[in-house]
């Protein structure tokens, strides 16, 4: 049972791996805020995604993967080669850390210029009152989000995101020959820049306009459309 926020990416990161391992499951949709308390009372964690396997509750993306990993080999998405091993956890790591960080930034300056965008993001008595907030909010404040968003960090994203497409040209996969956790975890993170299929009628197509417009970058979208193409075969349970 995944206990999730649908469209964070880490939460997407866990269904493509449940996918990928063709396991059943159910997930149940958390209410950002006041849903996170009951999880934080039953688990003492505040974050999602939190997977129960026989009511035992795993936490941490990359920890739930390594579950997965043991209850279901295959197929694997850690590869047994040491080298494509390292690799592929090298690239988790990047994809969870860095690289989200930098999409948050620019999809947060998104928000600044589309607030409508949280209607197709959270329930409508959250989005509503977020929405007010930052249509509400005061130019100030707003200009100095907007500046966290740099032209620098705009540029290393950009040129890590082309790195990514001439990579994904080359071959169908980040590593090796095969699905692996690096290509999965890149592919979820991408999705707040390009909201994917999954996402729903609502949000699909959205994202950040100056990514989703970008031509060059338009590959690197098909890739990671294709994998959760690939993967959307997996029936689920949807929230209780």
């Amino acid at each position: 049972e995944l206990h999730q926020f649908r469209h964070s990416p880490y939460c997407l990161k866990i269904r493509m791996a449940l996918a990928a391992k063709k396991l059943e499951y159910r997930t149940e949709e958390i209410t950002p805020a006041i849903g996170q308390i009951d999880i934080f009372q039953k688990t003492g964690q505040r974050k999602l995604p939190v997977l129960f396997d026989n009511e035992v509750p795993i936490h941490d993306s990359s920890s739930i993967i390594r579950h997965l990993e043991k209850i279901q080999p295959e197929p694997k998405l850690i590869p047994d080669n040491t080298k494509e091993r390292s690799q592929a956890q090298i690239i988790e790591n990047w994809a969870d850390t860095t690289l989200a960080k930098s999409i948050k930034i620019v999809f947060l300056e998104e928000i600044m210029k589309n607030p409508t965008l949280f209607s197709s993001l959270f329930p409508n008595e959250i989005s509503n009152s977020i929405e007010k907030f930052f249509v509400n909010m005061p130019l100030s404040i707003g200009s100095q989000i907007s500046e966290l968003v740099n032209h620098k960090e705009k540029e290393s994203l950009k040129l890590n995101l082309e790195h990514l497409k001439n990579l994904v040209e080359k071959e169908n996969f980040l590593v090796g020959k095969e699905l692996s956790i690096a290509d999965i975890s890149v592919a979820s993170h991408l999705s707040l820049l390009s909201f994917p299929e999954s996402s729903g009628k609502n949000l699909k197509g959205k994202g950040c306009s100056i990514y989703i417009n970008d031509p060059s970058l338009k590959d690197l979208f098909k890739w990671r459309d294709s994998i959760e193409s690939k993967l959307s075969t997996t029936h689920h349970n949807e929230s209780y």
